[in-house]
């Protein structure tokens, strides 16, 4: 084999190999983002208490197992700057509709808002 040829193949081989650990470099680069984006769900950087009304009280409704449902009551909340929110409060709390309450407003990593009872 020529020397010219050599190199080339040579050449050749090594950029397929580039190709391919590029790939690969991505490909782990890709799922090291998703799970940071998705850790950044679960850290809580604030929670405020905000207070509003109680505008609606029931059942609770949706995925819930037997225990947890039979416990807690469905409480929907006008805030005081408008916004309605919903949660589950504890059914030994009881709201009871026009009741002012304060509930616990907590900003994640992502920028998404929970509400839960204080």
């Amino acid at each position: 084999m020529r020397e010219e040829t050599r190199r080339r193949l040579d050449r050749a081989i090594l950029i397929q190999k580039l190709k391919w650990g590029a790939a690969a470099v991505v490909a782990v680069m890709v799922a090291i983002g998703a799970f940071y984006w998705e850790n950044r769900d679960i850290a809580v950087v604030a929670t405020l208490p905000v207070g509003g009304t109680v505008i609606h009280v029931g059942q609770p409704a949706g995925k819930l197992n037997a225990a947890t449902a039979q416990a807690s009551l469905q409480v929907d909340v006008r805030l005081d700057d408008a916004r309605v929110v919903h949660l589950l409060a504890p059914r030994h709390r009881a709201p009871a509709l026009g009741d002012h309450v304060t509930i616990a407003d907590s900003l994640h990593g992502s920028g998404r808002h929970t509400f839960s009872w204080q």
